[in-house]
């Protein structure tokens, strides 16, 4: 672990207690004369705490050093991305934070599970350990959005991830805009209309995805 995430990191003094404290103290074992690294994945900055007390429930932390730190994305990285099995997108999401996407959308397309529902709090717990154990110092940024013609209203520049598009190898997209990705059984007839004025990807051969596969693909070659 690199740091240990606190909202109130950057304030002279803190106190840690609850599930953190038992984190720190219980599982790391760490000692009284050992310093504490905390971020806020809000500033960029590592803060160094040391110890004033630690007791059985709390412990009681003051601020040594703030270093401006940056650990980013080397990409801005926005996917736009159907909703599939909550478990399936709480599995991958580490991955995609660890690689640097800077941001999703997650939408219902006309064949998402619509019984599926994004808890964004859950989804934040999950990156906040990534970033723990990686390093990183933002957060990534999480939105929903309700359907397609949503989308396509709120970001009108985005690429669409579908068969018999480009190659997306040979013509990597600008991924600062946004790019689709479809849920198990692909976009529907209906929204492929929609998609008339947007570029269209695929993989060489129009080779057949999981949306997973799609979203760590595209978070990689947008990150190159």
């Amino acid at each position: 672990m690199h740091f240990a995430y606190h909202k109130d990191a950057k304030t002279p003094s803190l106190k840690i207690e609850g599930n953190l404290y038992n984190h720190i103290y219980q599982s790391r074992r760490t000692k009284l004369q050992e310093n504490i690294l905390l971020r806020n994945l809000k500033d960029d900055y590592l803060y160094t705490y040391k110890h004033i007390n630690i007791s059985r429930n709390h412990s009681e932390l003051k601020l040594q050093e703030s270093l401006y730190l940056p650990i980013l994305p080397k990409k801005y990285t926005h996917l736009i991305w159907s909703i599939i099995q909550t478990k399936n997108i709480e599995k991958i999401l580490p991955y995609l934070n660890q690689i640097g996407v800077s941001k999703i959308t997650f939408f219902y397309a006309n064949r998402s599970q619509k019984n599926e529902k994004i808890s964004l709090d859950k989804l934040e717990k999950i990156l906040i350990s990534s970033c723990e154990q990686c390093g990183r110092s933002s957060i990534m940024t999480l939105e929903i959005m309700a359907n397609t013609q949503e989308i396509l209203q709120a970001y009108p520049k985005c690429h669409v991830f579908d068969f018999g598009g480009k190659n997306i190898y040979q013509n990597p997209p600008d991924l600062t805009t946004g790019i689709l990705i479809g849920p198990e059984g692909g976009f529907d007839p209906q929204e492929k209309i929609l998609f008339k004025d947007n570029n269209i990807y695929t993989t060489p051969q129009n080779i057949t995805l999981k949306s997973e596969c799609a979203a760590l693909i595209l978070a990689s070659l947008g990150n190159q």
